[in-house]
């Protein structure tokens, strides 16, 4: 099934990728906003299966690469939905050239920049001081789902020994985690506890993470205990 429906207007789908011969599987998140515009977070390959599903939802108006690390597929979407609108993280565009139509997020929704439709059913807030993601974590307000890309993971299902062994070294393995390799990237912590402070004040119900469940239990005392070493 291409895509896995999470709450009332709101679905995922996975596919499994490789990252330096590391197995792992990563989720675009699926928005309907106003008027059936979809919203796609963190966009994986757009396969003929996958936009067939989404062509019975909605238009796709808008793809979102969050971080400077999640936009290998943002580009390949555009042939098909060229409508589209294509927003990328801070510093994405010095990064990918390529992709001319990108236009940058701005550290939050109230900025006049952003389209109108986002500002009733999202919140977003950038997660500062990690420059090697400039990441973007979202609040989809309608079924109080945190849309998550790296900062924070959690891998409790069954990977390859080698996924199971990084992910261990990682802190992901047997909890929700900002990962090792994250937290090492801090460069500006007074900056990254002002997010995490914003983030954990939302009325979070679900976590829905890139990496790599989705979490329906206790999610906003886990993000907490998550962000903890940020906020004491």
């Amino acid at each position: 099934m291409p895509l896995t429906p999470l709450a009332p207007d709101l679905w995922s789908a996975q596919q499994r990728i490789s990252v330096q011969g590391l197995p792992l599987r990563t989720r675009m998140t699926v928005a309907r906003l106003a008027g059936n515009q979809l919203w796609l977070h963190s966009p994986v390959a757009p396969t003929p299966q996958l936009r067939a599903a989404l062509d019975t939802l909605g238009n796709v108006a808008w793809v979102v690469a969050p971080n400077r690390m999640h936009h290998l597929y943002a580009g390949d979407w555009l042939p098909f939905y060229p409508q589209a609108q294509l927003w990328g993280a801070p510093g994405l565009a010095s990064k990918r050239h390529d992709l001319l139509q990108l236009q940058t997020l701005p550290p939050q929704l109230n900025d006049a920049t952003t389209p109108l439709a986002w500002h009733s059913q999202l919140q977003m807030q950038c997660m500062g001081g990690i420059p090697l993601l400039n990441e973007c974590v979202w609040l989809h307000q309608p079924s109080g789902s945190l849309i998550v890309t790296d900062v924070l993971q959690y891998y409790p299902q069954d990977l390859s020994l080698s996924a199971r062994l990084f992910n261990s070294l990682n802190g992901t393995r047997s909890r929700l985690a900002m990962p090792r390799a994250v937290r090492f990237a801090i460069r500006d912590k007074a900056a990254a506890r002002a997010a995490a402070q914003v983030i954990c004040n939302w009325p979070v119900q679900r976590i829905v993470l890139a990496h790599d469940t989705v979490i329906e239990q206790h999610a906003a005392g886990q993000l907490r205990a998550a962000l903890g070493f940020l906020l004491d």
